[in-house]
């Protein structure tokens, strides 16, 4: 017969992740060039720009929704640099391994390798990936004791802190500005690339509010009447504001991102085109985790009767540090014999892989270069480099870093067959590690089944060894913890080498 117990209960949450998995998404265009765009001659360079459009779970599976914008610059039939652009919609079904219930999703798309072929002056064949990178954590809410009144139940306490993950949150906000080409600067006729980075930023909780702040730093190089080149430059600030009420003890971990920019000529007051329409659109999303104490039972015994202890896991995402660490990297570069004149550079994050070393983890980040140069005899041609770049970071054993690398700004100066480069680069991301911690869900005690090995009331002597669990004493001779306290003074949970009064 089963003896009612009076247990206190506490309801606690438990995070388990449920899907972490890295796939490449193909992305294939047969494409039409523009009736407004020049005849094709020669490709110089295709690129992939993966956005998130959307991510939502139904049915046990994570659909991942995104748009690939593909930029062709190619050598027109003039002679003349131009552009394409095309943009590819694609979704991407992921597997969840458990019920998502209350789920925190985080996903990030990296290019992946493309190709462009021209099939004729005016048809493309593009073939390209994405790889999407995506995790989810499910919290569960579960019913754990936390204390009992009835006086021959035993229970083991424990209490753990720390910094715990507790949702996540997200903004977009399209930003548009017109620009001034500056001085006597020729007309534009094309815009060739826009580019858009988070050049600054910073967040702050206020009144139940986190606010993003900060700045968008877009580029484009574009084609003048005169057959040149122009650089033009636009700042856009920003300010995002998410909901986040039980925010203020919180700590955030956000990123940027600057997506879809664009940058269209558009006619002064003289009717010509010596302005930019500029457009991009800023996302922020993070996650934020609060500190928390739990007080719980670890073990159990009834004094007096069998009983028997049914126990669960707690999973938890902890939050060792946050990383937020800015450097300036200096590079300097061989061309190509006969590379020419360097008229425009590119730079793009293209990975960022993070491997255990020593009493840390070490990130390694891979900056994409795409440098267009004209050469002696007037042709354009296009080279690829690779920027390796690492950063490591003490944070002990069991850490995983979700790391991420922006590069923030780029300088470039050519000399003779060297180029020297600048790059403004911040490594970001949560440091975590993950908890677990087994925890007395119930427990019941048989008031028919008497322990066999209980003593007669009364003092015994017993001989501990240095080390020897407190805990356990107790439980072997059906007393307490606190009563062997009250004969033999103060001590931790371990006991003294050394004779022992046990009352009983």
């Amino acid at each position: 017969m089963k003896m009612e117990l009076e247990l206190r209960r506490q309801t606690v949450p438990s995070y388990e992740t449920i899907l972490e998995e890295t796939v490449e998404q193909p992305v294939e265009c047969d494409a039409l060039l523009p009736d407004y765009c020049p005849d094709i001659r020669r490709i110089l360079k295709c690129t992939l720009t993966p956005v998130p459009m959307g991510k939502n779970i139904t049915a046990g599976r994570l659909e991942v929704e995104g748009l690939a914008t593909l930029h062709i610059l190619y050598i027109s039939a003039g002679g003349e640099p131009a552009r394409g652009e095309y943009k590819v919609p694609f979704t991407r079904m992921m597997e969840l391994h458990g019920e998502a219930e209350d789920p925190i999703i985080t996903v990030t798309l990296l290019p992946g390798q493309v190709s462009c072929r021209a099939v004729n002056q005016r048809r493309l064949e593009i073939r390209g990936s994405v790889w999407v990178s995506a995790a989810v954590v499910a919290c569960h809410s579960q019913q754990i004791l936390a204390g009992s009144s009835t006086p021959t139940l035993q229970l083991k306490m424990a209490e753990q802190k720390g910094i715990r993950l507790c949702g996540s949150l997200s903004r977009e906000q399209r930003l548009a500005k017109t620009t001034q080409l500056e001085g006597s600067a020729a007309p534009l006729t094309r815009v060739l690339r826009c580019d858009a980075v988070i050049s600054r930023r910073e967040e702050k909780w206020l009144d139940g509010r986190l606010l993003v702040t900060g700045e968008v730093l877009a580029t484009a190089h574009c084609a003048d009447q005169n057959g040149g080149w122009q650089y033009a430059e636009c700042t856009l600030p920003f300010e995002l504001a998410m909901d986040c009420p039980e925010g203020a003890d919180a700590e955030f971990d956000v990123r940027c991102w600057a997506l879809a920019p664009t940058a269209e000529p558009m006619q002064d007051d003289d009717g010509e085109y010596r302005s930019l329409e500029w457009n991009v659109t800023v996302s922020a999303e993070g996650k934020w985790y609060r500190p928390y104490t739990l007080s719980c039972c670890t073990d159990g015994y009834s004094t007096r009767y069998q009983s028997e202890c049914r126990s669960k896991t707690l999973q938890t995402t902890e939050l060792v540090s946050i990383c937020r660490e800015t450097e300036t990297r200096r590079e300097t570069l061989p061309l190509p014999e006969a590379a020419g004149e360097v008229t425009a550079l590119w730079v793009r994050v293209e990975g960022c892989t993070v491997s255990p070393e020593g009493d840390g983890l070490l990130v390694e980040g891979r900056l994409g270069l795409t440098l267009l140069t004209k050469m002696g005899d007037g042709e354009y041609y296009s080279f690829d480099r690779t920027m390796e770049v690492q950063r490591r970071l003490t944070c002990g054993e069991d850490c995983r870093w979700e790391a991420g690398l922006e590069c923030r700004g780029c300088r470039w100066e050519q000399t003779g067959s060297e180029l020297t480069l600048t790059c403004e680069l911040a490594w970001q991301g949560a440091v975590c590690r993950t908890s677990r911690l087994a925890v007395l869900e119930d427990m019941t005690v048989d008031e028919n089944a008497p322990k066999e090995n209980r003593l007669p009331r009364g003092l015994y002597i017993y001989m501990a060894t240095e080390g020897e669990s407190l805990w356990e004493v107790a439980r072997r001779y059906n007393t307490s913890e606190a009563r062997i306290r009250e004969d033999n003074g103060e001590m931790d949970e371990c006991c003294p080498a050394g004779p022992l009064l046990i009352p009983v």
